[in-house]
Formats: C-alpha cells, sequence, structure tokens
C-alpha cells in the first residue's frame, strides 16, 4: 500500500471472470471449486516481526496495539494470538501453523537494518524456532529506513546490508532461493531505483551476482504514467507490487472496476517485464485501512459494495481468480504474493483473528464512523486462509 511504516511515522493466459456482469446479481460462484489451471503456485507473504505486545512505561509501549483498526471498533477485533509479542515461541508457532493451513510457501520478513528489532527478531527467534524448517524465508528490504528520501536516496548503506545478508541469511537451507539464487524484496524499488540509483544497482550485481532482486516496482494509481516500461523491469529478475490497494479499491472503491483494473494493470507489466527476460510475481490482498495511523487513504472494506449479497472475502477471492492467476509466471516458480500476512496497522493482513467478536460498522471515534466509514467489518477467523488453500494450485 501506501506504506510508510509506523517506525517512520513515529520518527500470459486469460480467464473467465467469475463475476456475473450484471451487477444486480449475487456472486453466485464466490464459494464454488477453483478455476481449472494448470499451473501449480508457491504463495509468499509479507510477513512483519515488529510485534512486541502491550506493556511498558510510556505511552507508546502501553499502547502498541491501537495502532490497529480494529481495536478501534466498537466490538474490537483482535489476531487468534491475542495482542502478541513477535518473540513469543508460541505465536511464532501459531503464524507457522496458519501459513501450512493457508498453502503458504514462505514470508518475506520485513527487515530494516543490522541489528536492528526485525533482524533481532528473525534470526533469533523465528529461524531459531523448532518449527521454523516448514517454510521457507526471505528479505523483505525496507529502504524506506536504509535509503530514506525518494528525492535524494542516501546508497551508503546498500552494500554493507547486502555483505550482512549474505554473511548471516543466504546460505542457510531454509532462505527462499529462486534458481539457486537468494531472493531479496524491496520495497518501493519505484522510488529508489526508477531512473537514479544505477550505480547503487551496478555495484551490487558486480559483488553479489548470485541474488535474485525482485522489485516493488509496478504501480498505476496516479494517471502519471498509461503503462509499465520494460525499461523499468531490466532493473530485477523479477518485479511485483506491494501495493495493491491503490491500483485497484483505493482507486475505484470496492468494485468489480477494482479487479478489472488490477488486472489489466498486471497483464500489461508482465508483458513489458517479459520482453527484457524479466519475470513477473503477481500481488494480491484482502483490504486496507490504515486510519488508526495516517490520513489521506479512505479504507476499504473486504466485500463488494457493488454486488448484491456480497460477503466478507469476495474481493480477495476475485483477487485470485481474475488477477493472480492468470498472471502466473513460470520464470519466476509461478509466485503469487499476499500483501500481508500480519501488517495489522493497514488492516491489510490474512492472518487468523480469533472469530469471537460481532461484525462492527462503527468505532470509538467522536463520530463513531471515522475508522470504519460505515462499512462493516468482520471478525473473520480463518477465512482468508482457507480461501488461498480454496483457490490456488499449489507446487508438490
Amino acid at each position: 500500500m501506501v506504506r510508510i511504516s509506523f517506525f517512520l511515522i513515529l520518527f500470459g493466459a486469460t480467464l473467465t471472470p467469475v463475476i456475473a456482469s450484471d451487477e444486480t446479481k449475487t456472486l453466485q460462484n464466490a464459494n464454488e471449486s477453483p478455476l481449472s489451471i494448470s499451473a501449480k503456485s508457491f504463495v509468499g507473504v509479507y510477513y512483519y516481526p515488529w510485534y512486541r505486545g502491550d506493556g511498558g512505561s510510556r505511552w507508546f509501549e502501553k499502547n502498541r496495539w491501537r495502532r490497529a483498526m480494529r481495536l478501534h471498533l466498537k466490538n474490537p477485533q483482535k489476531p487468534k494470538s491475542g495482542l502478541y509479542n513477535s518473540r513469543d515461541p508460541k505465536v511464532i508457532a501459531d503464524h507457522i501453523e496458519q501459513s501450512i493451513r493457508g498453502g503458504i510457501s514462505f514470508w518475506a520478513v520485513s527487515w530494516w537494518g543490522p541489528g536492528e528489532d526485525t533482524d533481532e527478531t528473525f534470526r533469533e527467534n523465528i529461524l531459531k524456532h523448532p518449527d521454523s524448517s516448514k517454510l521457507k524465508y526471505a528479505i523483505l528490504y525496507e529502504s524506506t529506513s536504509r535509503m530514506r528520501s525518494f528525492k535524494k536516496p542516501n546508497y551508503s548503506k546498500w552494500v554493507g546490508d547486502l555483505e550482512y545478508l549474505k554473511k548471516n541469511y543466504f546460505d542457510d537451507p531454509r532462505y527462499l532461493k529462486i534458481n539457486g539464487r537468494p531472493v531479496i524484496f524491496v520495497y518501493l524499488s519505484r522510488e529508489y531505483f526508477r531512473n537514479k540509483g544505477q550505480n547503487a544497482l551496478k555495484q551490487m550485481r558486480e559483488k553479489f551476482p548470485e541474488i535474485y532482486l525482485v522489485g516493488d516496482d509496478v504501480y498505476f494509481g496516479d494517471g502519471s504514467e498509461e503503462d509499465y516500461k520494460s525499461e523499468w523491469a531490466k532493473n530485477f529478475d523479477a518485479v511485483t507490487a506491494y501495493d495493491v490497494y491503490g491500483q485497484s479499491i483505493g482507486k475505484f472503491g470496492c468494485t468489480q472496476k477494482a479487479i478489472k483494473f488490477l488486472a489489466k494493470n498486471y497483464q500489461q507489466a508482465k508483458k513489458a517485464a517479459n520482453s527484457v527476460g524479466t519475470a513477473f510475481m503477481p500481488a494480491i490482498a484482502p483490504g486496507y485501512n490504515d486510519t488508526a495511523v495516517r490520513r489521506g487513504h479512505p479504507g476499504r472494506a473486504r466485500y463488494f459494495t457493488d454486488v448484491e449479497n456480497s460477503k466478507e472475502g469476495d474481493i480477495f477471492r476475485e483477487m485470485i481468480r481474475q488477477v493472480a492467476l492468470p498472471n502466473l509466471d513460470p520464470l519466476c516458480n509461478n509466485i503469487i504474493m499476499v500483501t500481508s500476512f500480519n501488517e495489522w496497522y493497514e488492516d491489510s493482513q490474512i492472518e487468523a483473528t480469533a472469530g469471537t467478536s460481532p461484525a462492527s460498522t462503527t468505532d470509538d471515534s467522536k463520530t463513531g464512523n471515522y475508522y470504519t466509514g460505515g462499512q462493516k467489518y468482520n471478525d473473520y477467523g480463518y477465512l482468508y486462509l482457507d480461501i488461498l488453500k480454496e483457490e490456488i494450485p499449489k507446487s508438490k
């Protein structure tokens, strides 16, 4: 999404669409079997190891989870694991088991620098967990922390960071590799390596030719560019999109038009990327609401507002069917990315909720609907993990 983490705030094939063209009809086949498609796929999720529960003497420590919109609902909706600490071995075990339930193959773990909190949690808690070998892992390189300004990026940490990652992660047998090469996802590469940063990329290629670099590079939202350009894709081994919201439901609301727009964007971007030998990873998201951490992005519910009787999860299901599956790319092992497993501050998570609270359309704001916008938020339980398992064919 238009994600600047809470850390920075504080300091080819075409499938037949399954939605009926008549907007008055219900999503009749939203719960039917997945579309027939021969390609097997791998699912990756963006994973955030930065939660520390609630507690401590300072205001921020006592109110960490208040930055999650669902804690402001009239009937608060909490994660299945509670208001957790990411280093808790029981939480890690639960997240791994949830991932397996959803058919998820790997986590792209948010990484903010050597010795930083997320780095320590990844190395010392996640990878040392006895269940960690059940999944693969990659680094989500948080460029906003390491390179800072969009206008005048500072690339001085880039090579040193890669040296650190090579030393501490790449040789681990659980680390995700494509064609034998360790994978790094670079957040907002479109801001840091589009028509800039070429010397930094050259240094990387010369010193670390083994790295499989995935750019968060595909975005259509503000109308400034009509097409994704192959010259941008050449910088990477694969390109994807973290911000699903901005080029779908953020732009057109919770509508069928939003899904069709995203599908068209991806089809064009994949074609452009493939033309220069770069792979494409389609990305999907269940919804978005960051109103508890910043202003300016209208929160979106997780059902269609232009389809009668649409249910929780319908948008996510249709993103899989109309956006992800038609744009699978064998060049990158048919990987599908999900934004996100547990980014609760932006309400893009598919992590299971407790499933015990009634649905809410109201919240604890002065107006009673600042956070919800009057839309309904359901305590959805395992729904999104189960949708993934039902809809996406898995590689064996």
